[in-house]
């Protein structure tokens, strides 16, 4: 065993067992600010970051999990969500009133990575489906940390319900590979024509277990009602992390273990694709309510990434890294402008941000930044994410499908300009609105990295590039 395949979940492991140590002893208590476990975060966060760059690929903890270029790109990305997360929760959980509960919320946010990061090194049935777990149970609790909301237990139960069909699913699928190939090691399932029937029904299952992980049609109906429900920095890392781990876990499988059903898995797929993102970009439009609409917003960008799945080329695979990293701020930071919002009082609609050009400046001209990034306007990084995923999924073929994301993604323009219209031409008389310190950091971060990266696009396609040269 070579340790030094796990650093990170270890690392992130020891971060948990102090912030749980801080919060029952220094922490402890109703009047506790949350401020110390926010800061052992950052600085944990932070540090890992950094070691996470420097650590060696190509290694294997066990037969069952590795840690290649492409498992640490994914690692980075779940570490900067966490971050990012980190930050916001430091001043949004004062301003809503549960800053005491801040220790515990950020404790099962470290489990749900390592999940995460399990998932992504994954190379075994069982541990695919473990790490699976690991990051859907935190999940399901940190939905209804705002106790004292009555829509956050209907939005962690939904959550939950979903979760447990999508598990179900998930291992019932693995459970028929296991049945056709007699084993539950990727390296040792060469064979996989012997049995076509079962292995098809296994494939396809897995689909479904994923497809509730990713909100991929028609498994995304949970994902509107979560994420009104819940603290909205908890929000801004699920729009994100679990997704880019379940698409990373499939691109892993896909090379791995099923190119020799590419015919069947591109079928699917290129299907789910088309349906994600005319479902989501067509329910986005009447929504008022911003989480909402960011919901299914998010719905549609995920069947752009399934173009990337569905095109089943390496150069698709560092593509869809590429996206995700530019999703990765795009949207957190998005959702972090709803949080500032929501911390000043007002309700995440289209009324709360009316006339934000006025009441806060700083925040109007970075929620805009974000919007047009999400809408692939250039020269935003979130229009280098889908130029690039429409230029890997047109070189296996798939113009028709390209044509479809380009018609959408002008579709999506008018909910995200009509949001820029509340902030930049809808009159009104509302006070103004103050960023708390460290939230503020976050949207900073968010915003100098799309404006940069949309700059300077290779800083981020390189190093995807790279990721996914063992594929």
């Amino acid at each position: 065993m070579n340790f030094n395949a796990i650093t990170l979940e270890v690392g992130l492991l020891a971060l948990a067992v102090i912030s749980l140590g801080w919060n029952l002893t220094v922490g402890h208590g109703r009047k506790g600010t949350g401020r110390g476990e926010c800061v052992i975060g950052v600085a944990g966060l932070l540090v890992l970051l950094v070691l996470s760059f420097r650590l060696e690929t190509g290694i294997q903890f066990s037969q069952a999990l590795v840690q290649d270029g492409f498992a640490l790109f994914v690692k980075q990305i779940l570490l900067v969500a966490g971050l990012l997360t980190v930050l916001a929760t430091w001043s949004y959980a004062g301003r809503r009133g549960w800053a005491h509960r801040t220790g515990e919320f950020l404790v099962l946010l470290y489990f749900a990575m390592i999940g995460g990061m399990a998932l992504v090194s994954a190379q075994e049935f069982l541990t695919l489906f473990v790490a699976f777990e690991l990051l859907s149970l935190p999940l399901y609790s940190l939905a209804a940390i705002e106790k004292t909301r009555p829509e956050s237990s209907e939005g962690a139960l939904k959550i939950y319900l979903f979760g447990s069909v999508s598990s179900a699913a998930l291992l019932l699928g693995l459970g028929m590979l296991f049945a056709a190939t007699g084993t539950t090691f990727w390296n040792e399932a060469a064979e996989l024509t012997a049995f076509g029937p079962l292995i098809n029904l296994g494939l396809l299952l897995l689909l479904v277990g994923f497809g509730f992980k990713v909100a991929m049609f028609p498994f995304y109906m949970w994902v509107p009602d979560t994420y009104q429900a819940a603290p909205t920095p908890l929000v801004a890392f699920l729009s994100v992390a679990p997704k880019a781990a379940g698409i990373a876990a499939l691109f892993r499988l896909y090379f791995e273990l099923f190119q020799v059903h590419v015919a069947q898995v591109t079928t699917w797929v290129a299907v789910l694709a088309a349906l994600t993102m005319i479902v989501g970009n067509l329910l986005a439009l009447p929504q008022t309510n911003l989480k909402r609409l960011l919901a299914y917003s998010g719905v549609a960008q995920i069947g752009y990434v399934l173009l990337a799945l569905a095109a089943g080329t390496g150069f698709a695979a560092g593509m869809a890294l590429f996206f995700f990293t530019a999703y990765l701020f795009s949207n957190i930071g998005a959702f972090l402008c709803v949080a500032a919002v929501e911390c000043a009082g007002e309700e995440p609609t289209l009324h709360g941000v009316r006339n934000l050009i006025r009441r806060s400046p700083l925040l109007a001209a970075l929620f805009l930044v974000f919007l047009l990034s999400l809408g692939g306007i250039p020269f935003a990084l979130g229009f280098w994410g889908k130029m690039y995923v429409f230029l890997a999924a047109g070189q296996a073929g798939m113009w028709g499908l390209v044509f479809l994301g380009a018609l959408l993604a002008v579709v999506a323009l008018y909910y995200y300009l009509n949001v820029a219209r509340w902030m930049f031409i809808v009159p009104d008389d509302g006070p103004r609105i103050e960023i708390p310190g460290a939230l503020l950091v976050a949207l900073l971060i968010c915003g100098l990295l799309v404006i940069g990266g949309g700059l300077v696009p290779r800083l981020f396609v390189d190093p995807a590039l790279r990721a996914v040269a063992g594929f």
